[in-house]
């Protein structure tokens, strides 16, 4: 493939948008440069080994599971990865009241579990305000609103008030009614009795047991087998490479200015490019800078951060769930996920590596303590939920995440439009992606964006942005 300027498209960012779109304008036989600043293509899904004396472990950067009821972005993906999969049936608990309920939420099983008094309010409310429901028109303005509206106010504070506040450290009244449509499967409390008693005819994302997983490597393995491909069929990929200037001018973008790994600083002509970094970073990114009325949307479209605390084990196997949420308050940690059961070569067969999540703001108290201090609140979430005994902590590590979740305040949609409307203003720049588009959503998601994206370049019909819109549940 010849190197013609006039022939390129640069890709920002080697998350799965990235490398699934770096793959599929390859395969059209488009030229594609793709820059990374990190060492490791994947973004937030990406795997890293870790050596220890203990073993040799596969760790990701939280739990992350492949399924996806886009046909396409199925047999690509499962295309790339070739033999190296495993198939998994979906095992993940939440703990409340100290006890274990599965999630999502098997009804007959909860109505066991949970204390009696707690379970006739939680229906009382919900009575009250299915009749409030019939008379009085609602309101879904805010995730608080939307979900008490469907269950009730007990059910909103048992199940999904405290998680949600915990996780994104907001009242619940601050955050958009997106986050409850895109995020809770089920649209009424009859509606979970229904889907608990009848297998429904079409299984939501929220109901699917089934997952795939790459055998060896992580989950970090799809987008590495995505740009192997892809750069089996000519395209370059510079990883450790950070963009350092977007330049346009009447006619579009036309230069990208990086810095190289080793400090060498370069400045790229291009057709086209097409970002997957966070948009917040590429707005800020470009030369000439958009007016103050776009920069000060900035200020409005915050992503929440997160600190990871990786536990070695001394037993094979702590639980058998992939993950287990924890909304409770006393405990910092909010997700707690353990790696040998999405794949048992992720670690050695006498040791197992939990992953402790636990949510902040760069630069707040958690982010800027000590690994050991991290190692301490790990470690004491986890024995207070009675799982371990502070002497079968062998190892601890940690690893820290800026951009972990773009944060659905109220108004970030106005925000987000006026961001998009002067981006789509520069010919030959669009952005994808989850950071690209500041959406959480799944990994299938963010590769279908990439395709679409890739597709819409290559000039065939195709509006990448429309993935992951609507009421549709992701989890």
């Amino acid at each position: 493939m010849t190197d013609d300027a006039t022939e390129r498209t640069l890709i920002l960012g080697g998350g799965l948008s990235g490398v699934a779109a770096a793959y599929w304008l390859s395969r059209g036989g488009r030229q594609v440069l793709l820059v990374d600043q990190e060492d490791e293509v994947g973004g937030l899904a990406k795997s890293r080994p870790y050596h220890s004396e203990h073993g040799e472990f596969t760790y990701d950067i939280g739990p992350h599971r492949f399924h996806s009821s886009d046909r396409r972005v199925h047999e690509v993906t499962m295309e790339v990865l070739g033999e190296n999969k495993v198939r998994r049936e979906r095992c993940s608990r939440i703990l409340l009241y100290d006890k274990f309920f599965d999630y999502p939420l098997k009804l007959g099983k909860a109505l066991q579990q949970l204390p009696k008094p707690v379970m006739a309010r939680a229906l009382w409310d919900y009575g009250l305000q299915s009749m409030k429901n019939l008379f009085v028109k609602g309101s879904d303005d805010n995730f608080e609103s939307w979900v008490v509206r469907r269950f009730g106010r007990k059910l909103f504070e048992i199940f999904f008030g405290v998680y949600t506040e915990k996780t994104w450290g907001v009242p619940c009244d601050q955050i958009s009614s997106d986050w409850a449509s895109q995020r809770i499967s089920q649209s009424s409390l009859w509606d979970t009795v229904k889907k608990s008693l009848f297998k429904p005819k079409n299984t939501v994302r929220s109901l699917v047991s089934e997952f795939h997983y790459p055998k060896t490597g992580g989950i970090g393995e799809i987008s590495r087998s995505f740009a192997r491909e892809a750069e089996k069929l000519g395209a370059v990929i510079h990883r450790g490479c950070t963009v350092k200037a977007v330049l346009h001018g009447e006619d579009g973008v036309h230069t990208v200015r990086v810095m190289h790994a080793d400090g060498r600083e370069e400045e790229i002509s291009t057709h086209d490019v097409l970002s997957t970094i966070p948009v917040t970073t590429l707005l800020r990114l470009l030369d000439p800078a958009p007016p103050t009325e776009v920069m000060k949307h900035l200020d409005s479209m915050r992503h929440r951060s997160m600190v990871f605390v990786y536990l070695i084990l001394d037993r094979p196997q702590l639980t058998h769930d992939h993950w287990i949420y924890i909304p409770e308050k006393t405990l910092t940690v909010h997700r707690l996920s353990e790696f040998k059961n999405f794949s048992q070569e992720c670690a050695p067969a006498s040791k197992t590596l939990i992953c402790a999540e636990i949510t902040c703001d760069k630069g707040d108290e958690i982010w800027n303590k000590s690994d050991e201090d991290l190692r301490e609140i790990a470690v004491h979430d986890v024995q207070a939920m009675g799982l371990i005994r502070p002497e079968e902590v062998l190892e601890t590590f940690t690893h820290r995440e800026i951009f972990a979740y773009p944060l659905y305040t109220l108004g970030y949609r106005e925000h987000l439009d006026s961001v998009l409307g002067h981006i789509d203003g520069i010919a030959r720049l669009d952005t994808t992606g989850r950071q690209g588009l500041f959406k959480y959503n799944n990994m299938d998601h963010s590769i279908a964006m990439g395709l679409g994206a890739a597709d819409t370049i290559l000039g065939r019909t195709a509006d990448h942005r429309k993935v992951a819109t609507g009421d549709e549940y992701f989890g």
